[in-house]
Parts: structure tokens; C-alpha cells; sequence
């Protein structure tokens, strides 16, 4: 995935400025702490591929090593923001809005790797050939060509075909693709997915085409980890918004709107 490389600065300076104060720290202490990080993020970020991924591939390894080297660096971050205080609720109130903020921000970033580097490495997809009760097998799901009806729509009528999904011979769920005529379309039939989203995976059937002898082509896809894109771009979205809200910027723009109107009124005497 060309992704990963291009992200790799970036990923660096978010977890270096996770725990850089700026102006007020020495590059040796600085070090030691990124070497934590540093050393947790590789160590974690390869098992994980070589524990939990079907196959291991390198770029995936250093997608995670990125995506726990930032969210590493934010939780020492955060934990020297919170030391020397006498409980941990305590704590957790001293910590400011705005540091909150770039908490859930940098959480999104690490999040957004993830769902990108193992969708683009680990994603399949599939163009086939079934007939009704035929099945084929892909990214560890069985997908069976249960059965295949028409059914009536309020503007439309429909080839509905039914999915039967395993995986390891365990029942995982059932998907109704369609291949729609509408009143006002006859000439472009529509073809409308089954989908069954998960935290970790979405699967999609869909039906293409009628061939001949009752077969059907039919399009499989197996998308791990997609929706953490989305998610990482919410956590960044949210994160932002409570930083905004931190009542430290709104008594510096109160200042200077102060400030504007004293200027303003002093000329104009």
C-alpha cells in the first residue's frame, strides 16, 4: 500500500509532539521517552499481525508499529500530564479540554492507519460464477448461493438472491442481494448490495448479471477493518470540536475582542 510509507513522517510527528513541550524540554529526556514508545509499538504492532492476521506481511506490521507508536506516545503524554497529582480523578480534572482534544485527535489518527493499512493489505474480492445451492469460499467466510426469488418493491420488482454465510461451519449471518427493474428505469437495472457491517470486517454480496443455464454472476467482497477509516475520522472530528471548547480560547478571543474595542474607542477620542 503506497498509504503506509507516505504516512510514516506524519505518524512520527504526532507522537513526538504527543510528548514534546515545546521550549521546555531537553532532547535527552525527550528521548528516553520515545524509546518507550519506540519499543512498545514495534513489539506489539508486529505480534499482533503475526498473531491475528491470516498472513503475514510486512507492510501491515508497519501499519500497526504506526498507528501504536501514536497512540502510545499520547497515553505517556497523558500520563505525565496527570503525574504528581494526589488521585486519579484529580488527575483526570486537571487535564485541560484542549488536551482532551488532541488526545481523541491523535487516538483517531492511530485508528485511521489501522483501518487503512489492513483493508488495503488484507481486503478480497471476488467476480464468480454460481448457480443456486453452489457456494465458494473466500477470506475465511463460506458464502452460500442459498436461494434465489422475486419479490415486488412499491416501484419495482426484483431478483432476490439469499447468502448463507459460515465461517469455520459456524453461522455468521444471511445476505439479500438484489438486481432491481425500476417502473421509471426498465432500461438500467439496479443492483443493491447485501451488507453485514461489523467492527472488525464488512461483507458484500452482490448479483450481477443472469448467464445462462440459471447461473448468475456474483460479486464477493470481505473488507477487514474497514469502518475504523470512518471511526478514526470521527475520533479526529470530535476531538477537535472539545478542543475548540476549551474555555482558554474563549477568554483569549474575549481579550482580544476587549482589547479591539478599548483600541478603537481610545482613537476615537
Amino acid at each position: 500500500s503506497v498509504f503506509i510509507p507516505v504516512t510514516i513522517p506524519l505518524a512520527m510527528l504526532v507522537g513526538i509532539g504527543a510528548l514534546a513541550r515545546w521550549k521546555k524540554d531537553e532532547a535527552a529526556n525527550l528521548i528516553g521517552k520515545l524509546q518507550i514508545a519506540a519499543i512498545a509499538s514495534l513489539v506489539l504492532g508486529v505480534l499482533s499481525i503475526v498473531i491475528a492476521a491470516p498472513t503475514f506481511e510486512w507492510m501491515a506490521a508497519l501499519g500497526m508499529v504506526l498507528a501504536l507508536w501514536v497512540f502510545s506516545s499520547t497515553l505517556i503524554g497523558l500520563r505525565e500530564r496527570m503525574a504528581n497529582k494526589p488521585t486519579l480523578m484529580a488527575g483526570l480534572r486537571s487535564v485541560p479540554r484542549s488536551y482532551w482534544g488532541m488526545v481523541l485527535g491523535h487516538t483517531g489518527v492511530a485508528v485511521f492507519i489501522v483501518g487503512v493499512s489492513l483493508t488495503s493489505i488484507y481486503s478480497t474480492e471476488k467476480d464468480i460464477r454460481l448457480d443456486p445451492g453452489q457456494s465458494y469460499e473466500m477470506g475465511g467466510y463460506n458464502f452460500e448461493f442459498a436461494s434465489l426469488k422475486e419479490v415486488k418493491g412499491p416501484n419495482y420488482v426484483a431478483s432476490q438472491g439469499e447468502f448463507r454465510v459460515t465461517k469455520d461451519g459456524e453461522f455468521i449471518t444471511r445476505l439479500y442481494p438484489e438486481k432491481r427493474i425500476y417502473a421509471s428505469q426498465r432500461s438500467m437495472p439496479m443492483t443493491e448490495a447485501g451488507i453485514d457491517p461489523g467492527l472488525t470486517r464488512d461483507l458484500f454480496v452482490a448479483l450481477g448479471e443472469p448467464l445462462e443455464g440459471g447461473s448468475w454472476a456474483v460479486r464477493i467482497y470481505h473488507k477487514p477493518f474497514i469502518r475504523w477509516i470512518w471511526l478514526g475520522a470521527l475520533f479526529m472530528g470530535i476531538g477537535g470540536l472539545i478542543a475548540a471548547a476549551d474555555r482558554r480560547y474563549r477568554s483569549k478571543r474575549a481579550r482580544a475582542s476587549a482589547a479591539i474595542r478599548n483600541n478603537a474607542a481610545t482613537g476615537t477620542a
